[in-house]
Parts: structure tokens; sequence; C-alpha cells
């Protein structure tokens, strides 16, 4: 990848420490000696979670994401792998933060296995998905799913509209599958059937955010189609705002987000 393309902008955007990143950011407990991001993406969040670390790593199945993340943020460590293995030593981390990725790894209990593993006794672990609430179905992640499995030429007929470009033949890792939402019923199913079992508390749970999220990224991919990806981002870059202020509002099961901080207690 040249470096032109590490500096598009617009395919690979920069986060203020907003939403999601900022909760998870806001969850770290004081004194972290090491922390992981994993499924980091090309970095945006990790750059906001380095401030509460003394070390800092983020890893990430992508490659491209990765390569990027590297030339960004030299000063952080990157590497490529997935959640399900990683080479780090046993209690190597105090904090993990897995923002809206176990939704998109391939074994739900291998991760959180290795997640238990690396991560040291007395450390934090924080998850973000989507909830299973009222909005899930408006998800625009499975709508591409069910597009992509179930009407490819369509797919293709609609990327080549968004992106002016066929599409790539290989998928991006993560992205084989439906996008699932889980509830805290879930997260304490998956916690009890992993190496967690007996090792964790629960000490932080918020689903938050209803609609203006959603609603906003399903009206940037209709507006794309027509306008552009560049275009239909600033357009809708108010409703951006606006749905990062209803995402720290509280809305129990309707919610559209849901965030778990679990302690291993030994």
């Amino acid at each position: 990848m040249t470096k032109n393309q590490h500096d598009d902008y617009t395919n690979f955007p920069e986060s203020g420490l907003c939403g999601r990143i900022k909760l998870a950011h806001d969850w770290i407990p004081a004194g972290c000696q090491r922390l992981l991001d994993g499924g980091c993406a090309f970095g945006y969040g990790t750059r906001h979670f380095k401030s509460k670390a003394a070390e800092t790593w983020g890893v990430d199945p992508n490659p491209t994401f990765i390569a990027i993340a590297q030339q960004r943020y030299p000063d952080i460590s990157f590497r490529v792998c997935g959640l399900e293995q990683t080479a780090f030593e046993a209690g190597y981390f105090n904090v993990i933060i897995l923002n809206d990725v176990l939704e998109h790894v391939i074994d739900e209990r291998k991760a959180l296995n290795e997640m238990c593993r690396i991560l040291a006794p007395g450390g934090t672990l924080i998850i973000t998905t989507p909830h299973r609430g009222l909005f899930s179905f408006m998800d625009p992640d499975n709508y591409v799913y069910h597009l992509r499995t179930k009407a490819p030429r369509l797919y293709r007929w609609l990327y080549r509209a968004k992106y002016r470009k066929a599409p790539p033949d290989d998928l991006k890792p993560g992205y084989e599958q439906l996008h699932r939402h889980y509830n805290r019923e879930d997260f304490v199913r998956l916690l009890n059937g992993s190496d967690f079992q007996g090792r964790y508390e629960i000490d932080g749970l918020l689903r938050s955010g209803l609609v203006l999220g959603v609603f906003r990224s399903n009206l940037y991919e209709f507006l794309s189609l027509f306008l552009g990806i560049k275009l239909a981002g600033s357009l809708t870059r108010p409703l951006h705002w606006l749905a990062d202020q209803e995402f720290f509002i509280p809305f129990g099961p309707l919610a559209y987000n849901i965030a778990i901080r679990v302690k291993k207690i030994k």
C-alpha cells in the first residue's frame, strides 16, 4: 500500500473521543500498565487509549489496517493477528478492550478463552457490541451481508455506485457472517462457557443509544449511492454529533448498543 492510500482519510477516517471510544476510554482503570485494543482496525481508537496506559498494543487480522495504524501512530505497537490466538504471554495485559469486535469473530469461545489467558488477574475486559434492541433490524452490515449472499449481482451494482469501483474479491476479516447483536444474558452465557467461568465479575453495564446512530448509518449508505461517500459524509455529519449525544443515554432493553466491563478476579 502506498503512502497516499494510507493518507486517504475518506476511506480510513480518524475519530474523535466520542461514542464507544469515549466510553471505553472512561472505563479504563487508573494506573494501567499494559493495554490491548483487540480488533483495533487502523488505530483510530487505540490512539485515544494510549493516554491511559504505560504500554499500548493494537491487534487486527487485517494487514491493510495494521499497515495504516503503524504509519499513523508509530509510538503504539501494532500486530497482525486475530483474537482466537495471539503470541502474548499469559497475564500480559491489565486492560483489554474489544470495541464492537466480538460480533465479528469466527469463534467467540476461543476468542474469550484467549482474552482470559492474556489478561492478568485483577485485570479489566471492556466489551462493546450492538445490542438486541428495538432497532437492531436496521443494522446496515446485515443488509450488506444479505445482498452479497442472496443477490450478488445487485450487491456488485450497488458497490460500484457507492465506491465507483468493483468490489474486492476478498472480504475484510470478520465480515463473512451476519453482524451479531447481544444482550446481557448473552454475555453471561458466553463468559460462563469460556475460561472466564467462575473467574470474573461484571462491574459495569450500559445499554445505550436508541436509533439516531443506526439511522445516520442507513442515511449515509443511501446518500452515498447517489452523491458519493464524501458528500454523504458531509451531509450526515450533524446527525453524527446528535447520535453521539444519544449514545450515552440509557435505553435499557430498547437500546441499540451494549457495553460491559468485566473484572478477572483470579
